[in-house]
Parts: C-alpha cells; structure tokens; sequence
C-alpha cells in the first residue's frame, strides 16, 4: 500500500472570529457546513438535555415553522442532521452549491432564534421516549448501562440513565436555558467540506461570519472529579424471562493523545476488530457461542478504555467470559506472530484509506478533530505506527493495559438462569 497522508488545511476564521476548516475537492456541486456548537453531553443539567436543543432549534424559528423549513430543504435540495457528543453539539446542513444561499439562511435562523414551541417539541419527545423505552427492554442496552455506570462512577454525567419519564420532563424552558447557556458566537466552531467554490466562501463569511450573539467561551467538564474504572469488579442486571445474555467489559487505557494509544488500537484489532480477530475465532468460529463478539478503542480527549462486548445464549455465558479473559491472558503472554500482524497492518490500513476517499470525508474526519480532541498530525501518527509497530512493543502494551485487574464487566440477562 502507498502512501497515506492527510495534512488537515490550515485553520481559517470568519469575519466574526468563528473558527473554520475548509476541505475543497470533487466537482459535483454539493456541501456540507457543520456547525459545532460547545455544549455537549457533559454540559448538560438535565439528560438529552444538549440534544433536544440542537434537534428542536432546527425544527422552528421565529420567523418559520417546522413544516416551512422542512419545504424550503426539500425544494432546495438540502438536509439537515443534529448530534450531540461529550463536549460539542454538531448541526450539519448538506446543500447543492446553486441552493447555498437559501440553505445558510435556514441555518443561521436555527441557531439565533429557535422557536422551541412547546407544540412542536412533545412529537418529538415521544419520539426519543419510545425509542428509548424499546432500547430498554435489550440486555444489549442494559448491560451497556450498566457498565457506564460502573466504569465512569455515579454522578458522572455519562453514567445517566435515560429513561422515556426523563425524556418528556424536558421542557421548552429547559432547551432555552442551554441555547442561550451555549450558543454564542465565541462558542462555535465550523467545518465546510465538499467543492467550496469562491461563491460558496463569500457565501459563508457573509451570511454565517456575519453572526454576533455575545457572550464569553463555555468552560470545560473538569475530569480530574473522578478516577476511571469507579468500580472494578462484576455486576449482574437482571431481564426476567431474557433467553440471550449480554456481556460488556471495560479496560482503563488512555486518552486520544497518549503515545501508547495507537498501539493499544491495534491490540484491540488484533483482540475483537475485524471478522479473522481471535475473539470471533475463538468464540464464534470454533466454540459456536455467540454470532460476533468485538473489542475496540473507545477515545476521548480525556479518557480512554478497550471495550468488549458479544450477547449468546444465557447457558453460554459464563464460558463466553472464561474464554474472553483466556484471550486477554494470551495477549499479554505470548508476542502477537508476524503474520497476524501484518494480516491486522493491512486490514486497518484498508479501513484507514476510506477516510480519503472524498472531500466529505475528510470533513467528516476533520470534524471529529473537533469532536474527539484529535490532533492536526493524528491521521499520519497512526499510519506511521501501524506500520511501524512490532509484536515486542504490542506485549509491552497489552501487559500494560490488558491484565483485566481493573477491569468492569456488566451482564444482561435472566438472573435465575446465569446464577444457575
């Protein structure tokens, strides 16, 4: 494979100050403008409270109604998505470049005056309450709750429980409260991708880089309040009359930004990441207990841990978790041999090389930058030490990080059979 590189453009500012990243490339007259707002997850005073905001704040203004942003998207070949993260809210609108102007408006109408019209907010709610209320009843959702809980301690706002009553206790007053908490000028954060034409700039500064909603910075979630695993050990969460059990098992490793991150990365691959990954030839393939199991990285700018997680049969499920740990005690054991390696080199380099494929996933990539507490030079460091790591550094690592005494693992499923 030849070279991989991606050198992220240089940082630009529009006429307010909002910071930009601007990806141009391809000729198909289309792109996308996300806008990230400093407000996310950890910032929140009641859950969902930071996604509802950016979901309702495009679903009416003042001077438009849901339904009337909806029509003028739709005739002008736009769409719209919102999400929120830890630290960020993202609201992304997707335009053909002849339709920019009409699209930017409606953006810019959402984020300086959402209607949050109590009317137009209780569909929606019933909405996210019914989706939770079915995530709820899957041992898949239980047992990762639960380890969230475990893994990051009470209090901590990723370890909230969301439940359908929470969800429609939210109010219009609790959305405006965030909006004007967070949605400032100095507060936001842009990334346009796509073929950016001079057009497509003017348009941009003028109509985005021409907001002023006053205010200073948000500050951040102060981390340093709680150690990581909070409670190491096992926990069992009872789904009465469940015939599948889920497992969820969690390992403190590092944060984005930490040198033994990418290593840890390709442990990960090695452990659960693809189909040919020891955990799916141990545990699918040969013992047949489960139809996948996965390991994986889970990066933030502050934190970092390995994730495994698989649901079986409940009579399976003791034996799933005794190989599991099987495999990690063989990680930190025996070197990984050079033709898995390089068999895991390839297939993560392959993965890596779709992140180039068009200007908008770049911006994608450039967006989680943003999101993620990545670096400009992040891509490359990890082609480099993918294809620079040896099996002797992988063992240091996997001893390091993989040794399961600090480990969580939750279990979903049928108390009275898993204690059987």
């Amino acid at each position: 494979m030849g070279e991989m590189r991606l050198d992220v453009p240089p940082l630009e500012h529009l006429s307010n100050g909002i910071p930009i990243y601007i990806i141009n490339g391809g000729h198909d007259g289309v792109n996308r403008l996300s806008l990230f707002v400093r407000g996310g997850v950890l910032d929140e005073h009641k859950l969902l409270q930071a996604a509802l905001t950016g979901h309702m704040a495009t679903e009416g203004t003042a001077g438009r109604t849901r339904g009337q942003i909806a029509e003028t998207l739709d005739y002008n070949g736009a769409w719209k998505s919102v999400r929120d993260y830890d630290d960020w809210t993202e609201i992304s609108f997707s335009s053909l470049n002849a339709n920019y102007a009409a699209t930017l408006d409606v953006l810019c109408e959402c984020l300086t005056e959402p209607a949050f019209r109590q009317g137009d907010l209780v569909p929606i709610q019933r909405q996210y309450a019914s989706s939770y209320a079915s995530m709820r009843r899957k041992v898949k959702h239980r047992a990762s709750q639960a380890m969230a809980q475990m893994y990051y301690g009470s209090g901590h706002p990723l370890a909230g429980e969301v439940t359908p009553e929470a969800i429609m206790a939210l109010t219009a007053a609790d959305l405006r409260e965030f909006h004007g908490e967070f949605y400032r000028t100095s507060n936001m954060f842009a990334v346009l991708s796509g073929e950016v034409t001079t057009e497509v700039r003017r348009l941009t500064d003028a109509t985005l880089g021409a907001l002023n909603v006053p205010g200073e910075p948000a500050g951040w979630f102060d981390w340093s309040r709680f150690s990581m695993p909070a409670e190491p050990g096992q926990q069992l969460v009872d789904v009465p009359g469940a015939v599948q059990s889920a497992i969820h098992m969690a390992l403190p490793a590092v944060p984005r930004s930490h040198p033994d991150y990418f290593k840890i990365r390709v442990l990960a691959h090695v452990l659960g990441g693809y189909f040919g990954s020891r955990l799916m030839m141990n545990i699918r393939e040969s013992k047949g207990y489960t139809y996948g199991v996965y390991a994986y990285l889970a990066g933030r700018a502050h934190d970092g841990y390995v994730g495994i997680s698989t649901e079986c049969d409940t009579a399976y499920t003791w034996p799933v978790i005794d190989e599991i740990d099987s495999e990690l005690r063989h990680l930190c054991a025996e070197p990984v041999p050079d033709s898995e390696l390089e068999l895991v080199r390839q297939y993560m380099l392959s993965d890596l090389l779709k992140t180039l494929d068009t200007p908008l996933s770049v911006g994608g990539y450039v967006s989680s930058m943003v999101t993620f507490g990545m670096y400009a030079d992040y891509f490359n460091r990890q082609v480099e030490t993918i294809r620079a790591v040896t099996s002797g550094e992988l063992l240091e690592v996997a001893r390091r990080y993989l040794t399961g005494d600090r480990r969580v693992v939750a279990i979903a499923g049928d108390c009275n059979r898993l204690r059987t």
